[in-house]
């Protein structure tokens, strides 16, 4: 079996600064363009495109699983990100693999555009057509994500052995402020869509009244493809010794998390926010758009406001996590995070503004984001920084998924007892306790890193 190729690349130690300065403005500019052709193409606009294929007179669709399967889908086939220390070893290196996963996941999400006249016949047709056009829909957008966390596993292996411990914190908080920018600039172009679309300067010819289905994703499509040119300057500094690609090699990467306690407290508390943040996805979406009345426009715009804040705060956001440390700054950016939940809890019906005002709280989210992705990369060996990614995003992305679909299917149990009853708003108060419940278990969590074991060596990476 051929042997990977590991290096004749010189460790980070030896790197030029230059090297180093280039691969950050390189990751920078990848995460601007990302967010961009994300924004055209993100789970709210596919939940919209689900929503659209339901007849108007089909009040019995499971919608509920549908939304949970199509926000779940990809963090359940995520679990194939495990077998990425491999595939950097068959492949050759993490640059090469990040590389053509990067190129592929946009070339996937072309069946989504090009398939829609397909599922529109499929959704009107009889025999479960619906429901067939519900799960090809969800497959699509998995084995989409599949290929994007390979390359976002490989990525965050590469950025590891780039960056030093002394200014991780600093281009964390700018990255995010690169990425968040680009979605913020990818909704302003979804606003200018929409308004082109019914605007009397073009006729009805020319932007038809399902045009959003076939050109928010093409042009998201574009700027993913074009994030990844930038990755083509970035050089690939090597500190993690790739090994051959083996059975027993396989595993003992595979296994290397759980011989780190203090790395497996981590991953705990990471599954335990995104079980939570599962379970209220279809209410969430519900609540939008029954409770609230959001159309696309306006739940896409609540999202920007969302990126605007994270993305004036990351600065202000690192500082204090660095101050503080993770479980403070997780305790605290959590607690404001939960009061965006109570705002929906006891939000009026028609209430539109309320889902503004609870983005004021979500902001605090950033704090949360920075203070993991360092500790991801602290608590993790250089020697085997990808299987200890992999494992992460993989485990939190497991619980993530597992928890939507709980929480769909409880949703639509709730949804066919109140038809069977026929109670009103009986979704609308189901929705609401879920928002209390998250609340108060995210106001919790943080106690889980009070288990941290002090690191005995902190300086562990050879930067």
């Amino acid at each position: 079996m051929r042997k990977p190729r590991l290096a004749s690349r010189p460790p980070l130690t030896d790197a030029p600064i230059f090297l180093r300065r280039v691969a950050r403005d390189a990751f920078c500019r990848n995460a601007f363009l990302w967010g961009v052709g994300n924004s055209f193409v993100n789970s709210t606009f596919v939940i919209y495109f689900l929503t659209a294929l339901v007849p108007n007179a089909s009040a019995s669709a499971a919608l509920g699983t549908a939304i949970a399967w199509t926000v779940a889908a990809p963090r359940l086939i995520g679990l194939f990100r495990l077998l990425t220390p491999a595939a950097i070893g068959w492949v050759g290196g993490r640059k090469r693999l990040c590389v053509s996963c990067a190129l592929l996941a946009p070339a996937l999400l072309l069946a989504l555009p090009l398939g829609a006249p397909f599922f529109e016949r499929l959704a009107t047709s009889q025999n479960g057509g619906l429901n067939v056009a519900f799960f090809l829909i969800g497959a699509i957008w998995a084995i989409h994500h599949l290929a994007e966390y390979v390359a976002t596993t490989a990525l965050w292996s590469w950025m590891g052995d780039v960056v030093t411990p002394a200014s991780r914190l600093r281009f964390f908080a700018r990255r995010e402020r690169r990425l968040l920018l680009g979605k913020i600039v990818g909704l302003l172009g979804v606003g200018v869509f929409t308004y082109l679309q019914r605007s009397p300067l073009f006729s009805l010819e020319f932007f038809a009244a399902d045009a959003w289905k076939i050109a928010l994703p093409l042009f998201g499509v574009i700027f993913l493809i074009a994030s990844v040119f930038p990755l083509f300057r970035a050089p690939e500094i090597c500190v993690e010794r790739l090994s051959n690609a083996s059975v027993f090699n396989l595993l003992r990467q595979t296994t290397a998390p759980l011989r780190a306690p203090s790395f497996l407290t981590l991953v705990l508390f990471g599954v335990a926010l995104q079980a939570v943040l599962g379970f209220t996805q279809a209410p969430q979406y519900y609540f939008r758009t029954s409770a609230f009345q959001l159309s696309l426009f306006a739940s896409l715009t609540s999202s920007a406001f969302v990126n605007v804040g994270q993305w004036s705060t990351t600065g202000f956001a690192a500082r204090f996590v660095a101050r503080f440390q993770t479980p403070t700054a997780c305790f605290s950016a959590l607690s404001v995070v939960a009061l965006g939940f109570l705002a929906y809890a006891f939000a009026p019906t028609n209430a539109w503004i309320l889902a503004f005002v609870a983005v004021l709280f979500w902001i605090a989210w950033v704090a949360v984001n920075i203070a993991l992705n360092n500790e991801i990369t602290i608590r993790s060996e250089p020697s085997e920084r990808s299987a200890f990614v992999a494992f992460y995003f993989t485990a939190t992305a497991l619980s993530f998924g597992l928890s939507s679909m709980l929480g769909g299917w409880n949703f639509d149990r709730v949804r066919a007892l109140a038809a069977e009853t026929s109670t009103s708003d009986v979704e609308i108060v189901y929705c609401r306790c879920v928002f209390l419940a998250a609340a108060a278990l995210l106001t919790l969590a943080p106690a889980l890193l009070l288990l941290f074991r002090d690191d005995p060596n902190p300086n562990k990476d050879n930067d």
